[in-house]
């Protein structure tokens, strides 16, 4: 998937008929979750290995619902509960950071580091 095609998918998955994130707000969000997703599946080998720049298919779904859930939990940061105006909200993710460790595997390999 592209990125114009995550944007797209997120655009649409965020629209309740109201006003859409900015193009740039979601792809700044798309690029730190991609960042984060490659970070964590790569850190018990030493770091993200030169040949790989972006996430994989299989990752796709957790790039964009992790962007869903930072955007979505955005003003409320760490707070696992709100209320406010009598209105009660839950969260099961503190961030976007805590959605894509919940959801991606890291990479290991069985043998020494080089």
């Amino acid at each position: 998937m592209t990125d114009a095609q995550k944007l797209v998918t997120l655009k649409t998955l965020l629209d309740d008929g109201g006003e859409v994130p900015s193009d740039e707000k979601l792809t700044t969000y798309l690029e730190l979750a991609r960042a984060e997703i490659l970070a964590w599946k790569f850190h018990l080998i030493g770091g993200v290995p030169e040949s790989v720049t972006n996430v994989s298919d299989l990752d796709e779904g957790v790039q964009i619902y992790a962007v869903i859930a930072g955007y979505t939990h955005a003003g409320a940061e760490g707070q696992s509960t709100q209320i406010e105006n009598g209105v009660h909200r839950v969260f099961i993710y503190e961030d976007m950071i805590g959605y894509i460790r919940n959801h991606v595997l890291p990479y290991v390999r069985v043998g020494a580091i080089k």
